[in-house]
């Protein structure tokens, strides 16, 4: 099953908004049924919503950090939510994990201009393959 996981989580990567019929075929190529690799695709999701070290912290989030924490990691995903599930997971670690995450940044060079730069390119990119 982990096999299978990890090929699922490749084909996504390579294909980050798929048609349901290009789902569905790449279900059958790998012998799997369609309803059986829905479940798959299920798991993963729960994998990596349910998972991490916020899962069943008991703390409180230190608002600024959680809102530098959210505007960080959209850098990785188009989700407001699931960019705040990553941030808490990194909080529940390091209270002032995104400070120090900025302190780091500066002190290699990288600037908030980078970051908007990287932001721009991915947004770009996207509506690109898109069109």
């Amino acid at each position: 099953m982990k096999d299978i996981k990890e090929k699922i989580i490749k084909f996504f990567m390579e294909n980050p908004a798929p048609a349901d019929k290009e789902v569905h075929k790449y279900a059958i190529s790998l012998g799997i049924n369609e309803h059986k690799f829905e479940e798959y695709i299920y798991s993963i999701l729960g994998d990596i919503l349910a998972g991490g070290r916020s899962k069943g912290f008991n703390g409180e989030y230190d608002p600024k950090e959680l809102s530098m924490g959210i505007k960080v990691e959209m850098e990785h995903t188009t989700s407001p939510l699931i960019a705040e599930k990553i941030a808490k997971d990194h909080l529940a670690e390091l209270r002032d994990y995104y400070t120090r995450l900025k302190k780091m940044e500066s002190e290699g060079g990288v600037t908030e201009s980078t970051l908007h730069e990287r932001a721009l390119d991915k947004i770009w990119g996207k509506y690109n393959n898109e069109i």
